[in-house]
């Protein structure tokens, strides 16, 4: 039997195969070029991606995958499809043995199961189960999963924000919110076109998160911007200072604590108890940010642990999840 782990994130889709020794197999943007008449696909992944802002009014980059929601169930079939091909998993005999554990979000409803099970069916996917992404995240973080000690997660993705309390026996209060990496980016590129009057894309400002964001006070670094001026109406490029895009990224941590509290402050004593003493696990692509951890350190008033290579946690943990049959039966959900 095949054992795939799915990741289908907002902005990357990830994939592992667990059985064997393969591991992480594919991690490509989830993104899709589509001609805006006929709706013929272009290019898909890394090679969609690289077109961002670059395309003729006849041609469209759609992400089909929207904070944690499947929003074009026929160009996110294409996309996986096409994924799956590129992992060697396109022939009909190799799918018919292939089991499939897809990441949902915290408290996802029976609506956004059904789509996922119908995405499964387009792409001929029959042995196919559901996770929760706080489950998978505390895996891939390396936190120990049991019935007397509970686990605080905060995943930060894309476009989802999980943030849960769980044991072995199942979440004690938990959520999704749509907020992630994606929202800093748009935020970004508003404030480089106010202080800067420079007109820039998703590309331009996701460089600049990832090599000068911080949420340090003392944020340092210097990265170039290149668009089009708004005064001038020409290509230019303007010097971006780390502190000048600071609030940008941590608005929306604030944010993360805010439902992070809320969270916490439901749960029983010796829960509670618990979770102060072990701290918070924290991943995905924001984890990486300088700083984060110990901002969130800060605000929390707890120790916050983050994994090697925060972004993999999700698919790293439903990669383990899927090699442990004890916890398989007890976490993954039938379609």
């Amino acid at each position: 039997m095949i054992k795939l782990a799915i990741d289908l994130g907002s902005s990357v889709t990830k994939i592992f195969r667990a059985d064997g020794g393969s591991g992480i197999v594919l991690a490509e943007p989830s993104a899709v070029a589509a001609d805006g008449v006929t709706g013929e696909v272009k290019a898909i992944g890394k090679e969609a991606k690289k077109l961002v802002g670059k395309t003729t009014e006849y041609t469209e980059i759609v992400f089909p995958v929207y904070e944690g929601e499947i929003q074009n169930g026929r160009l996110a079939a294409e996309m996986l499809k096409e994924f799956l091909r590129r992992v060697n998993l396109d022939s009909a005999a190799a799918l018919r043995k292939t089991e499939v554990l897809f990441s949902l979000p915290c408290g996802a409803g029976e609506e956004l199961k059904s789509a996922y099970a119908s995405l499964a069916e387009d792409c001929r996917l029959k042995n196919v189960y559901f996770a929760e992404t706080p489950y998978l995240a505390a895996l891939g973080s390396e936190a120990v999963l049991s019935d007397s000690e509970p686990v605080f997660v905060m995943d930060m993705g894309g476009g989802v924000t999980n943030i849960a309390v769980l044991s072995s026996e199942g979440i004690i209060a938990g959520l999704s919110m749509n907020i992630g990496g994606n929202n800093m980016d748009a935020d970004i590129a508003y404030r480089v076109e106010k202080i800067k009057a420079l007109r820039i894309g998703a590309l331009t400002a996701e460089r600049l998160k990832n090599e000068i964001g911080s949420l340090s006070p003392q944020a340092r670094g210097t990265a170039v911007a290149e668009g089009i001026s708004v005064t001038q109406y020409r290509p230019a490029g303007v010097s971006v200072q780390a502190g000048e895009i600071a609030d940008c990224i941590s608005a929306y941590f604030d944010k993360a604590v805010e439902y992070a509290a809320y969270v916490l402050q439901g749960l029983p004593a010796e829960v509670a108890a618990a979770v102060n003493k072990n701290g918070l696990y924290f991943s995905g692509g924001a984890a990486r940010l300088f700083h984060a951890a110990e901002y969130l350190s800060k605000k929390l008033e707890m120790r916050v642990h983050v994994c090697a290579e925060p972004q993999y946690a999700v698919i790293s943990g439903a990669g383990a999840l899927l090699r442990d049959k004890r916890l398989f039966r007890a976490l993954a959900i039938p379609v």
